[in-house]
């Protein structure tokens, strides 16, 4: 994981507790897979459109995973664990 410290650890797997399905689903997906665009997401995990992006939604609201601009093509988002 990406946490330095237990006390951290223990924190970050508390938030990944309240989340739902799919976005502990995308989460593990991306943690395994690194950065990826909403639409491999869904392809990856098979998870619609929409739950793919209220996935992403929870997950960086909770400031778990982080946006990034996606180099290929400015229209889409690139989507990592944030590990700061």
């Amino acid at each position: 994981m990406c946490c330095c410290t237990e006390q951290s650890y223990r924190d970050w797997e508390s938030q990944l507790d309240d989340l739902t399905p799919s976005a502990k689903f995308v989460y593990t997906v991306l943690e395994y897979e690194g950065p990826l665009t909403q639409k491999t997401l869904a392809e990856e995990t098979r998870l619609s459109q929409r739950s793919v992006r209220s996935a992403l939604s929870d997950l960086t609201d909770a400031d778990i995973v982080e946006e990034r601009i996606y180099p290929a093509d400015a229209r889409q988002r690139l989507y990592a664990i944030d590990t700061e």
